[in-house]
């Protein structure tokens, strides 16, 4: 790694654990569960700091307590920042995950595509925010929720601003064809707001065996099952000493997702996908 590139990500780190502040300040006050996730958990817990060549953050909430925060959050969020939902892209899907970002800020150079992004909204320093869904009891219903979630998943990729079709082999390819191409006719905020419906279908119908899944996360690891005791009360977690809320059970939310997640990926695998050195620009809140 060269010296430009681990200046960029010190920043990014940095203004990440500004954005934790902030996230924090606002779930204390209304009572709020909230934990580390996905690389930033694993770095608490591999590197008790960000994971060194990491240029992401990431966050999850229980839905009950996301839905308590997303009623609260455009009104208690400082001005330096904002929040934005994945349905508020004009005619553009990215993904399912609400983010809250620092506005001045940028992470890499402006481009057609973060354009066609609701004008270039996610070229800001951000945290991702995944939601913890239910999942029934019953198999069943699960197996066809989860064909909602994989149906609205693939209609969403059609309002993509480009989709290589060369990624999806086989049967998957013909069906992301077959759905993009209906996507291309239906509104983008439907699409958004009613794959965030059938993502909570199953919720209260988890009472006998507590399983939960993350209904907006990356599309090939939403079928990973977790349990809901895992996740509260927090327990701390460490980014260079600082505290923040993990996990109660840190060790089997990494392991279902990551496997053995202590082994260090190799060399070629610690990549920086979101950012440009050259173009990290952010300028901190004075008071944070």
């Amino acid at each position: 790694m060269n010296q430009e590139t681990q200046n960029a990500l010190d920043l990014l780190h940095r203004g990440h654990k500004v954005l934790l502040r902030e996230v924090g300040r606002i779930c204390k006050k209304h009572g709020i569960n909230w934990f580390l996730e996905s690389g930033t958990l694993l770095g608490a817990v591999r590197h008790k700091s960000a994971i060194p060549w990491d240029d992401d953050a990431d966050i999850v909430m229980l839905r009950a307590d996301f839905e308590r925060f997303r009623k609260v959050v455009r009104s208690e969020l400082a001005p330096e920042f904002y929040y934005v939902e994945p349905d508020e892209l004009g005619k553009a899907v990215f993904d399912f995950v609400p983010r809250i970002g620092l506005k001045d800020s940028s992470i890499r150079p402006e481009n057609p595509e973060d354009a066609w992004y609701g004008g270039g909204i996610y070229n800001h320093l951000l945290i991702d925010i995944f939601i913890v869904d239910d999942v029934s009891d019953s198999n069943l219903v699960h197996k066809f929720c989860y064909g909602l979630v994989v149906l609205f998943y693939g209609l969403g990729l059609g309002h993509r601003y480009s989709l290589d079709y060369s990624q999806y082999p086989g049967a998957s390819g013909i069906a992301v064809r077959i759905l993009s191409t209906i996507g291309r006719l239906l509104p983008a905020g439907w699409i958004v707001r009613m794959y965030d419906r059938v993502t909570r279908l199953e919720t209260g119908k988890n009472r006998k065996k507590g399983r939960v899944y993350y209904g907006n996360y990356l599309f090939q690891d939403i079928p990973q099952i977790y349990q809901k005791e895992w996740f509260a009360p927090a327990k701390d977690v460490y980014l260079d000493e600082e505290a923040f809320p993990g996990p109660n059970n840190a060790h089997m939310c990494l392991k279902t997702l990551y496997g053995n997640y202590m082994e260090l990926p190799p060399e070629d695998k610690r990549t920086q996908p979101h950012m440009q050195p050259e173009y990290v620009v952010i300028h901190f809140p004075q008071e944070l």
